[in-house]
């Protein structure tokens, strides 16, 4: 993917991931979530802060918190008990309602099309170095 100056999205692509990527012109972060499949949520809206959701797939939900002071926060959660359970699969005692998994740390930077995409780009890439079957990997 090539880097993107601030404020610079455009056209959405699928990449070989499967994640939406921009190439180059204009447009303001919000339109950028858009083009990023991204849509504001009100009802989860924190003091200070707009909330935008996108679902890339049925078990992955990306979210990024707009700030006033320019800079947003992007986070993932990923329904790992609902997933497992389409491989016949079970956590414990198979309790899907609070089984997600995330990251130990949002990422926190400037409101930003080509920073919001490379943190997209840095989970896709770590969630792909997820290895059961050989976890020293």
């Amino acid at each position: 993917m090539s880097a993107l100056g601030a404020g610079e999205i455009g056209e959405v692509s699928a990449d070989q991931g499967g994640a939406s990527r921009v190439s180059s012109r204009e447009m303001n972060f919000e339109d950028a979530l858009a083009d990023l499949g991204f849509q504001r949520s009100d009802a989860r809206a924190t003091r200070g802060a707009s909330l935008y959701s996108a679902g890339p797939n049925r078990f992955m939900t990306y979210s990024v918190h707009v700030y006033e002071d320019g800079t947003a926060l992007f986070s993932w959660e990923f329904a790992i008990a609902d997933y497992l359970a389409t491989k016949g699969i079970q956590i414990g005692s198979d309790e899907a309602l609070n089984q997600f998994v995330f990251p130990r740390e949002d990422i926190r930077g400037p409101q930003d099309s080509a920073w919001l995409v490379g943190a997209i780009d840095r989970t896709e890439a770590s969630l792909r170095e997820l290895r059961f079957h050989d976890p020293e990997a």
